[in-house]
């Protein structure tokens, strides 16, 4: 009797975190474990009918580390490790159709990058954030986002591309106030170190 892959890739997901989780001492089995988990997440999320850009929207993880994620290159923080073992196991156990997930998708995308200076100001502001606050979600420089919302903007295409991507997702995903207090409670515990 042949096993479907659906019910396998849940048991091989669980295995193979496993087995990374506790293997430290042997950098080319390591290796081997990270290509096959790369290929389970790839696999999960080829399921659900989503691109890689497509689950960058839906779950907020960058489209590079979910595309390193899925090479088998997992040189990342545990931060990021943790992120990505979240985002595909909801992925991989959540009841929602394909088409659910595609049609949340387009409507996220279907909400056009923010232009530089006021609709950005009005974006955080909608979401009840200050600048640095933002900068403390975001990782990107307080002076570069004060910058983009007064419009005063001289960066690279690359950084242009990452304030935008900041604000367009303030805008397009769900999160509120109170998630973003949340949020930034949490992450002032974690660097106070309890």
């Amino acid at each position: 009797m042949r096993l479907q892959i659906a019910k396998i890739l849940p048991l091989a997901f669980v295995d193979t975190l496993r087995r990374i989780c506790a293997e430290t001492n042997d950098p080319e089995h390591l290796s081997t474990l990270y290509l096959r988990f790369g290929s389970i997440l790839k696999q999960i999320r080829e399921k659900r009918g989503l691109t890689i850009p497509g689950l960058s929207v839906l779950s907020g993880v960058p489209e590079e580390l979910l595309g390193a994620s899925e090479s088998g290159r997992f040189e990342m923080t545990d931060k990021e490790f943790t992120d990505l073992r979240n985002v595909y196991w909801t992925l991989e156990t959540d009841q929602a159709s394909a088409a659910d997930h595609k049609r949340i998708v387009d409507q996220r995308l279907s909400n056009p990058y923010p232009d530089f200076g006021f609709s950005m100001t009005q974006i955080r502001e909608e979401k009840q954030i200050s600048i640095k606050e933002l900068s403390t979600i975001s990782g990107l420089p307080e002076a570069v986002l004060e910058a983009a919302e007064s419009g005063t903007v001289e960066m690279t295409d690359e950084d242009s591309r990452d304030v935008k991507k900041v604000y367009w997702s303030l805008s397009a995903l769900e999160a509120t106030p109170a998630d973003y207090r949340r949020l930034l409670a949490g992450m002032a515990t974690q660097a106070s170190g309890d």
